[in-house]
């Protein structure tokens, strides 16, 4: 699953944000964690990203898959799963941003959306969703190719897909055959619909930001100097925090990413790894007071122990990957770039 930077954050001064461990539901306050600087220069260099990434470079893009393929995709991807035997894609830039599937040597599907930004994908990658327009919801699951339109949520504007729940959407096949439940963002609100015909607001959170199985998380607050979140299980708030926005959910559910609860320049500098189960923090990599650190983008769990970020220093780019030990090391090697280049590197949304 896909984490949000949410443009509706507003920005704030550190200074003027009162740092508040997260508290579980119970009150219970997280002890202090272990702290790794994101220096990423002359890192070792690593095995290559165990999941999907996007490389841009000599005007041409392609998705290089975890077992060494090569798909062709358009210059303006924005977004990106793997869905049966090729990929769902989402471009913009420029132009309408637009859904649609693409085989492993990239020829395109017969279906085309103009969508919100962003995927939402099921937590065994069987169910790609994305929404729309007037609160319009699709998604194209295991076989490939098939969609199903979903009864739309009450939004005006454009609507983003952020979760899935369920493997299978079309109701009573499979094994259990419960169907799936959609997690979707208006531009003030935050709703699900269901492969039940359900449609309703989404409890206690005003944006939801990550979900993986019984696991949910969102915003519950925002103002001009930062926000709140709650991570929900089987629907019940079970801690909140005012230090971070919650992002991505690792694949064993254990721990779960928090970019900080506030935007502040040209991207995050700061990534706290906390326990899914309570938001004690296990590990937060941060800046260096002197300068010497690393702005992230795209953070994604690579497997339980390890996430993958993209990050930009000194005029590289790079894709670092992230022990929840501490450890750093390349899994894609650095590339000379500016503050004025746009990221050549995007990893798949899980």
């Amino acid at each position: 699953m896909k984490t949000l930077v949410l443009a509706a954050t507003a920005l704030a001064v550190a200074a003027l944000v009162p740092s508040a461990p997260a508290v579980s539901a119970e009150g219970r306050v997280a002890a202090k964690a272990p702290r790794t600087v994101l220096d990423v220069r002359d890192l070792a260099q690593g095995e290559p990203p165990a999941i999907a990434w996007s490389e841009r470079r000599s005007g041409k893009t392609v998705i290089h898959g975890p077992e060494g393929t090569r798909t062709p995709v358009a210059n303006n991807l924005v977004a990106f799963a793997p869905m049966g035997s090729g990929y769902v894609v989402q471009t913009a830039l420029n132009r309408p941003t637009t859904v649609r599937w693409v085989a492993a040597d990239g020829t395109p599907g017969r279906g085309e959306w103009r969508t919100g930004y962003g995927l939402a994908v099921s937590p065994q990658g069987q169910v790609v969703s994305f929404a729309g327009r007037a609160g319009k919801v699709w998604t194209i699951d295991q076989e490939g190719d098939r969609v199903f339109r979903f009864n739309p949520v009450p939004v005006t504007g454009t609507a983003r897909a952020v979760a899935v729940t369920g493997e299978n959407c079309k109701e009573g096949e499979g094994d259990p055959g419960f169907g799936c439940t959609i997690a979707v963002n208006g531009p003030h609100r935050a709703f699900y619909t269901s492969s039940h015909g359900i449609v309703d607001t989404m409890p206690h959170l005003k944006q939801t930001t990550t979900g993986r199985g019984r696991w949910l998380g969102g915003i519950t607050s925002l103002s001009d100097f930062g926000s709140c979140s709650a991570m929900m299980r089987n629907w019940r708030v079970k801690w909140r925090t005012c230090d971070n926005i919650l992002s991505d959910v690792a694949p064993d559910n254990g721990h779960v990413l928090g970019t900080p609860a506030y935007a502040d320049g040209f991207g995050p500098t700061v990534l706290d790894v906390l326990a899914t189960a309570d938001g004690d923090v296990a590990r937060t990599f941060t800046y260096a007071r002197n300068g010497h650190s690393a702005t992230y983008f795209d953070e994604v769990w690579e497997d339980a122990e390890h996430v993958l970020v993209v990050t930009f220093q000194d005029d590289e780019w790079a894709v670092v990957r992230l022990g929840v030990d501490g450890s750093m090391e390349y899994a894609v090697a650095p590339r000379a770039g500016t503050i004025d280049t746009r990221n050549p590197f995007h990893l798949q949304t899980r």
